[in-house]
This record gives structure tokens, C-alpha cells and sequence, in this order.
């Protein structure tokens, strides 16, 4: 997928200016309420139209102010779920999806109707017209339709928020097979990270009609003030890991990151093969000066220390694992265990005190020390560098 977007549009107090190329598969657009999400959505849905500019999907014109061309939503190669559905709310829920599917090219059809309606639940609605449906029922109905029509962009509006959690989990296993199997790119508005992180890590941070910064999560967070803006809390560490086994008997998951094995909190709905962030406090580490053999502790962790950090009451131990960990411990502990740069050292981590990023919306804010390869923040002023049930 290939989206170039450089349009601007003016409403009342609102500003909306953005230039934006996109060629990842699929990409999280994050910002608080009033930033622009669902604006920008609607643009490339064709159900708002800009003053000026244009909007270019996969070299299809969508929108060119310039050359007077506005193409109807309906044509659009776009599969939209929005806050505001734009369906005639007198048809009913069947005609509007028969609809939908009548229309799609039997050749490019990817799912069944009849796959859709169980898959979301929509036995029992198919008869009601779509204006005495619930909030919850028209966003069901509206993805089924989206789905139907089987785009080349799927867009959702905070569409897990919208469906319920039940319908989030049934709905997830669908959206990643769509991404991985048959390529299809999801743009996904949310102001909560953890549920863009559940498709995708590449970002798009928008504030008043603004695109801060675009790009991957660790890209995004080297930028100063980012993390706090992303709403990334309690963490010291945050690490990409790769799951590649899951011990239900041990009652873990077994993952890797830059080589180095980690033993994590079991998530059995996470696939193998599957790649996630997660974090792990600076002051949940301690430090040994080998490996303790008969101790309850999973991750001990080998690595050398490059750098110690006075932090007034505390002290930053920098440790080279082949990715860069920090370790807050007392000025009193690094004295007595006489540590120095250029030692070798043990880091030991309890499982349960890894946390899955995507887990993360809820906790309080406390300072971010750590971002991974060696960047981390100090303070806020201080820094250093085929088998969908297919037709």
C-alpha cells in the first residue's frame, strides 16, 4: 500500500493541516480526543472533503482539489468503520449487507456473508432497520459491510472500543490473518496504545490537525517528551520481543529479544512467531556478580556495565545485554558490591515483573528512564542519545 495524503481543511477553531506518505501495512493513528483521527479518516473514506489538496491510494486519485476530482465514497477502494455510519438507516441489516456483497466483483470476494453474520452475531439483527440498532450493533454492521467489500484499506475508528471486548477477541485473529495472509492495510485511530499495538507498532502521533511524528515505536519515542505524550507509564525498559514457545505447565511464555532469551508472563492468545513490546522496570532488577543456581528468579541475564548514573538518591547502573538495560539500585549497593564500568555482570529479572506494553493504558504516571539502545531520559528536560472461511 502506498497512501500520499498533503490536504488542508478549516472548521470553526479547528485546523486540520497534513502531509503524509504511508507504505507500511498497517499503521496506528494516535492522538487525544480532538487531535484529528477521525477527521483524517473520514477524508480518505470520502465522507469529508478537504479545501485543498489531495489524496492518493495506490496511485488511484481519491481526491485532487487542483485537477477537480472527488471521488465518490462508494467507489472508493476503502472498507471504512466509523464513528458517524453513513448507512440509510430505514434499510435493514440484510439488504444493506446483500447489498454490499452484490456489489463486490465475485472474483475479488474474500469473505462469505454468511461467514460475517456469525463471526459478528448479526443472526438476530439481520431483519431490524439500521436506525434502532444499538451504537455497538451499527459498528458491527458497518465492519461487516467494510469487510464485504473487500477493500484495499481498512479503516477503524476506535472500532474495539466501539464492539466490546467479546467482539475484540473474536475480531483480532480475523484483522491479523487479513494483515499477514493477504496483505491487507489497516489504519487504526485510537487514544489507546495498547489496542493499536495489538495490529501494528508504526505510529502516526497526530495533535491539533498535526502529524508530530510518524513511524515506528521506538523511532517515535526517541523524540523528547514522546513517551509521556504516548501515555507510556511506570516503565524504565521497553523491549521488542519475539514469542517462540509457550510452557503452559511452567506457566510462561518463552521469547527472545536481540538474541537474548527471556522468560515472560504466559499469553497464550499471543502467536508464536509473534513480535510485541514489553517492559521492565529499572528498580525491578537486581544485580548479582554471578549466575545463583537454586533461585525461584527465570531471567539472569549476562551483560557488561558501560556506565554508572547518579541520580541523586538513587544510581543508574547502564548494562550491555546486547540490548542496553538500566538498573536503578541504591548509592549504598553500589558501593558495597564495588562495581565498576567494563565489569561483568548478572541481571535478574522475576517473570511477572515483565509487562506487556499493550497492557499498559491504566497504570499512573511515573518517570520513563529507559527507551532501549541506549537511549534513555532522565528527567523531562534532560536527555541522551487462503483460510478466512474464503469464497
Amino acid at each position: 500500500m502506498l497512501l500520499e495524503m498533503n490536504v488542508k481543511l478549516r472548521r470553526s477553531h479547528f485546523d486540520l493541516n497534513t502531509k503524509l506518505s504511508v507504505s507500511d501495512t498497517s499503521v496506528g493513528l494516535f492522538g487525544k480526543s480532538g487531535a484529528g483521527k477521525s477527521t483524517i479518516l473520514g477524508l480518505i473514506a470520502g465522507t469529508i472533503q478537504p479545501q485543498s489538496g489531495h489524496i492518493v491510494l495506490d496511485g488511484k486519485i481519491l481526491f485532487d482539489s487542483r485537477k477537480g476530482i472527488m471521488m465518490p465514497l462508494e467507489q472508493r477502494p476503502v472498507g471504512a468503520v466509523l464513528q458517524i455510519d453513513c448507512a440509510s438507516s430505514a434499510e435493514t441489516v440484510r439488504d444493506n449487507l446483500t447489498v454490499a456483497y452484490n456489489r463486490t466483483i465475485k472474483q475479488r470476494r474474500i469473505f462469505r456473508l454468511d461467514f460475517l453474520i456469525e463471526l459478528l452475531e448479526l443472526g438476530p439483527i439481520l431483519n431490524h432497520a439500521i436506525e434502532l440498532l444499538s451504537a455497538g450493533e451499527r459498528q458491527r454492521v458497518a465492519l461487516a459491510r467494510s469487510l464485504l467489500k473487500s477493500p484495499q484499506l481498512l479503516l477503524l475508528d476506535d472500532t474495539f472500543a466501539a464492539i466490546g471486548n467479546d467482539y475484540r477477541m473474536q475480531l483480532l485473529p480475523i484483522l491479523k490473518r487479513l494483515q499477514n495472509e493477504l496483505g491487507l492495510p489497516i489504519l487504526y485511530a485510537s487514544q489507546s496504545l495498547g489496542e493499536i499495538l495489538e495490529l501494528t507498532d508504526r505510529l502516526i502521533l497526530l495533535e491539533q490537525g498535526k502529524i508530530l511524528h510518524y513511524g515506528s515505536l521506538f523511532e517515535v519515542a526517541k523524540y523528547q517528551g514522546m513517551l509521556r505524550y504516548l501515555g507510556i507509564r511506570q516503565i524504565d525498559n521497553i523491549l521488542p520481543v519475539t514469542l517462540h514457545r509457550h510452557d503452559y505447565l511452567s506457566g510462561c511464555s518463552l521469547a527472545h529479544s536481540f538474541g537474548l532469551p527471556l522468560t515472560l508472563p504466559l499469553r497464550p492468545h499471543l502467536a508464536v512467531g509473534r513480535q510485541a513490546q514489553v517492559s521492565i522496570r529499572a528498580n525491578d532488577i537486581a544485580l548479582s556478580r554471578s549466575y545463583i543456581s537454586g533461585i525461584s528468579i527465570q531471567n539472569q541475564i549476562k551483560g557488561q556495565i558501560c556506565a554508572l548514573i547518579p541520580t541523586g538518591e538513587s544510581l543508574i547502573v547502564q548494562v550491555d545485554c546486547g540490548c542496553t538495560l538500566l538498573v536503578e539500585i541504591t548509592p549504598g549497593a553500589c558501593r558495597d558490591m564495588a562495581l565498576q564500568e567494563g565489569e561483568t555482570i548478572y541481571c535478574l529479572v522475576k517473570t511477572h515483573s515483565i509487562s506487556y506494553l499493550a497492557e499498559l493504558d491504566t497504570l499512573p504516571y511515573q518517570r520513563v528512564v529507559n527507551y532501549g539502545e541506549g537511549r534513555y531520559f532522565l528527567n523531562s528536560a534532560q536527555r541522551e542519545s487462503g483460510p478466512l472461511s474464503l469464497e
